[in-house]
């Protein structure tokens, strides 16, 4: 029965995730807007049926995630990010009746350059139900997070799960049901990095059975289409895959080759973007030609620094814990690979988001204040999930 409710799981959250992705791919290639309520039917009918069926199995999930919902529908949409960027180009792809609309560069403050799959799918909710309300789409980025959610269930135990249930909402908190994308990309990110895990380097793994190979790829390419950080975290994931494999090994397996060649794929879609937004002049706001010689200016003084780490890290008491929990389950249970994988990756982006945050003419400062809570979710949530797992990996 066990094996039977995996099965189901990985099949569930695969048609939901495609579901997912059809919204973004209808309106790339200009398919009706029929097409866009018929996805979502069935996306709501899928939904459904995963809650009816093995009704007691994932119980946990299915009742944080009507709770969750609930609170989603009964709050309204008054984060900035969410109004003045996600929302707005929902609202866009609502009334356009196209995501290449936003070819016209206006209101670029809503930073035009930022993949829209998830302003197209929550544009299908305003589509189904004929208006503009944003209440309604903005539940879309509640139902995102589902498709990783039940894909994880798989493969953590009963105890583990309900630990990182209750991990996630402590980690991500109002950003499972405010609109934030953040909390979707961290999901994400921590899903697509134990994909690799499990199929690179993963002990105990029986044969990996073509449903995870095609789920995999279709999180990364999500996790690219979410924001443009994914497009760096998919980056740090395939680059701390192969340097282990190198350190390993000494040498590159075709074998390995292949597998990694097949998960590229992953990248084209938010390679189509980018080549659209550089077509039409559409440029990031924050990042441009001069941005090395920022980058020099700010990376010499040790203030710069302090001042990066003490508004990410020191001064958020939830970081602090995960750093905490994660240091007590690898000294219980000390598992060299995935310790070294889990610091790679971590690193890798932590050195990433400094130099953004350096390449950038905002006041530092100011630019600190207003992000650093928002993308150290994703350092916390990534601590977080592969503590859990680590325990998983000894009880198993």
């Amino acid at each position: 029965m066990l094996l039977e409710v995996k099965n189901f799981n990985n099949k569930i959250a695969l048609v939901l995730l495609i579901l997912i992705l059809n919204s973004y791919l209808f309106l790339s290639i200009g398919l009706p807007v029929e097409m866009l309520k018929i996805n979502l039917v069935i996306f709501f009918v899928v939904f459904i049926y995963f809650f009816i069926k093995y009704f007691k199995y994932n119980f946990p999930l299915k009742l944080y995630f009507l709770l969750i919902l609930l609170i989603c529908l009964g709050e309204p949409a008054i984060n900035w990010d969410l109004r003045s960027i996600y929302l707005f180009h929902a609202k866009r792809i609502f009334f356009d009746d196209s995501i290449y609309s936003i070819a016209d560069n206006y209101a670029q403050f809503s930073h035009n350059d930022y993949p829209l799959l998830v302003p197209a799918f929550s544009s299908s909710f305003a589509f189904l139900v004929g208006y503009w309300h944003e209440v309604f789409p903005k539940s879309a980025f509640t139902f995102i997070y589902l498709p990783p959610l039940i894909f994880l269930s798989s493969y953590l135990d009963n105890k583990k799960y309900i630990i990182f249930l209750s991990v996630l909402i402590f980690f991500i908190g109002q950003y499972l049901f405010n609109g934030g994308t953040e909390g979707i990309l961290s999901v994400y990110f921590i899903t697509c990095a134990f994909c690799f895990y499990y199929i690179f380097f993963e002990k105990n793994n029986k044969k990996i059975d073509l449903t995870f190979y095609i789920l995999t790829v279709l999180f990364c390419t999500s996790l690219a289409l979410i924001k443009n950080e994914g497009l760096a975290l998919l980056l740090v994931i395939f680059t701390t895959t192969v340097l282990i494999k190198l350190f390993e090994e000494k040498t590159v397996q075709l074998q390995f080759l292949k597998k990694m060649l097949i998960l590229s794929v992953s990248f084209l879609p938010m390679l189509f973007w980018k080549f659209f937004c550089y077509k039409n002049n559409i440029i990031n706001q924050f990042l441009h030609e001069d941005s090395l010689n920022i980058i020099l200016t700010k990376i010499y003084y040790l203030e710069n620094y302090k001042l990066f780490f003490y508004y990410f890290f020191f001064s958020n008491e939830k970081f602090i814990l995960a750093v905490v929990a994660f240091l007590i389950s690898f000294y219980v249970n000390f598992d060299k690979k995935l310790f070294y994988y889990c610091l790679l990756i971590f690193f890798s982006y932590l050195i990433i988001i400094l130099l953004v945050h350096f390449a950038t003419d905002l006041e530092f400062v100011h630019q600190l204040q207003t992000t650093s809570f928002r993308i150290v979710k994703t350092f916390t949530l990534i601590l977080g999930f592969f503590t859990i797992y680590n325990l998983k990996i000894k009880t198993s």
